[in-house]
């Protein structure tokens, strides 16, 4: 009678600690899945916050007249390379780039696609341009947390059918702030007919 008693109690035992087990290991593979969601989260809020673009203001002018006509440029960052990584993690970084590695001091390739809203009618360019360049970010005040600027040059290809130009050359230089979020930015392009543009800088990431 004892002994079948131990064996009841023993046999218990056995399905019991199987039981816990089991459910462990359910409770383990729910975080394992839940873990492979969050970066799939993370990318789609990044694609759909690069779809937000900077406001723009272009300078439209030719001989006797000029204006500032309003424009949509979006942000991109093809390429940054680090200057404040360790030697353990490779300072090269495309597209999907740590915030902190930009302001905190780096070298940035970007493309700056771009709409005006209305026709340039004075300088004959068309309202669409693609802008290619390179900037160099340096921390301000917080290592670059709280402020950095950047100096840079590109080539914007705008085409304008009147003159016979497909582009043409800028230098660039912006102040940034919220730890690289919002910012100023300013150029000035080497054609007569649109010399200026500035516009309120915004980066997610």
């Amino acid at each position: 009678m004892k002994l079948r008693l131990i064996l009841i109690l023993i046999s218990m035992q056995i399905m019991t600690s199987i039981s816990l087990s089991q459910n462990n290991g359910d409770k383990g593979e729910e975080e394992r899945i839940t873990d492979e969601l969050r970066p799939s989260a993370r990318n789609i809020s990044w694609i759909i916050t690069q779809f937000i673009p900077s406001p723009t203001w272009l300078n439209d002018r030719n001989d006797n007249n000029s204006s500032l006509n309003f424009a949509f440029r979006w942000q991109i960052t093809a390429l940054n390379i680090s200057f404040s990584t360790n030697k353990y993690v490779s300072p090269v970084q495309t597209l999907f780039v740590n915030p902190m590695r930009k302001y905190t001091g780096s070298l940035e390739f970007f493309m700056q696609p771009e709409l005006a809203v209305s026709s340039l009618d004075y300088s004959g360019f068309n309202k669409a341009a693609l802008g290619l360049g390179s900037r160099v970010n340096i921390p301000v005040k917080n290592y670059g947390e709280h402020m950095y600027v950047s100096l840079g040059g590109k080539y914007t290809f705008r085409n304008n059918p009147s003159e016979n130009i497909s582009g043409y050359y800028g230098l660039e230089a912006g102040v940034y702030f919220l730890f690289g979020s919002l910012g100023l930015q300013g150029n000035y392009n080497f054609n007569k007919n649109t010399e200026y543009n500035f516009s309120l800088y915004f980066k997610y990431w």
